[in-house]
């Protein structure tokens, strides 16, 4: 049984129990519905009458955490105030009666982003969440030095590509080329990070993340699995790099566009005036964010055609693949020449 079909007949069981029933707040005569399937999850919609909520299974960590569907709710614990992200209202980490950990969180209506359309509204949602004030004592995983950490983490998602016998040799040696490029470039990290104050910040931003709410002029960022209190720039970053607009559309950003979403943000955040520095900033922020598309890519490409893999789907392979090409990543980085 397909383990999407397979968790369904569980959660249907699962939302019987009367105090659960009595948590949430729903009747009996609730449903689930299959909503969305990531690379480490499983979103189900919960239905009583006109209630709905998102019900989200988790079945690995990106980030190596032993609970990792708590690591999330705390993050929309602490996201809340900002108004943009959904609330949570159940945790279930024990993993005794469902195989995964799960949450259950506010359901928001909405379309995908569009990038040509979008565009402010993006922007107000990410200074929205920057704004948010960090709990102390918070949980979330802190990063004062992202880019030596996104180093790091690309040199280990690299290794699986490198080792891997499927590997294209071109790209191997272009990669290791851009290690040793980058690894040098992020000496330049102490001229940038305090630029802006430490936030949290959600590091994965492509366009199905955000949802537009047209009927009532709302937009939200609801996908919350691997949040950490870092430099904003590195949303910014991350939201405005190719492997991310590409990831579910066929947009790039022109230099217009750049210009155009970040003036939206410093306006909404009130900083205008600090235009500049943060542009050239992200211009070096954005080769690391990009690298990390590419690495992270490189690995799952690998991990896609090994038994075993919970979830695969084939859009995403695909897209994979197509970072993977020596002609994209010459585009992507143009400093790197074989």
């Amino acid at each position: 049984m397909p383990l999407q079909e397979e968790m369904s007949r569980a959660l249907a069981k699962y939302i019987k129990k009367k105090d659960f029933q009595r948590a949430i707040g729903i009747t009996e005569n609730a449903e689930i519905e299959f909503l969305a399937q990531g690379e480490y999850n499983l979103n189900y919609l919960l239905k009583d009458g006109e209630d709905k909520f998102v019900i989200r299974l988790n079945l690995g960590s990106q980030m190596d955490l032993d609970d990792q569907i708590g690591y999330e709710f705390y993050a929309l614990e602490q996201l809340a105030p900002s108004g943009v992200t959904p609330r949570p209202y159940y945790l279930d980490n024990s993993e005794e009666e469902l195989p995964y950990g799960m949450l259950v969180m506010e359901y928001l209506p909405g379309r995908p982003l569009d990038y040509q359309r979008d565009l402010k509204k993006a922007a107000e949602v990410l200074a929205g969440v920057h704004e948010v004030e960090i709990a102390q004592n918070s949980i979330l995983i802190e990063e004062k030095q992202p880019l030596n950490a996104i180093w790091d983490e690309c040199d280990s998602l690299l290794d699986k590509y490198f080792k891997s016998e499927l590997a294209d040799p071109q790209v191997k040696e272009f990669l290791q080329k851009l290690k040793m490029d980058l690894k040098e470039k992020r000496k330049k990290e102490a001229d940038i990070i305090e630029l802006l104050p430490l936030s949290i910040v959600n590091t994965e931003l492509n366009s199905a993340n955000f949802l537009i709410d047209d009927k009532n002029d709302k937009a939200y960022l609801v996908d919350w699995e691997k949040p950490l209190i870092t430099t904003p720039l590195q949303d910014l970053s991350i939201f405005m790099v190719p492997t991310t607009t590409l990831w579910k559309t066929n947009f790039i950003f022109n230099q217009g566009e750049k210009e155009e979403f970040l003036h939206h943000y410093l306006k909404a955040r009130g900083l205008d005036a600090y235009y500049q520095e943060i542009s050239s900033a992200l211009e070096l922020f954005n080769k690391f964010s990009a690298m990390r598309g590419i690495s992270w890519s490189a690995m799952a490409w690998v991990e896609y055609q090994e038994p075993g893999r919970l979830i695969k789907n084939e859009d995403t392979f695909k897209t994979m693949d197509s970072y993977l090409k020596i002609d994209f990543l010459e585009m992507l980085f143009p400093q790197i020449t074989l």
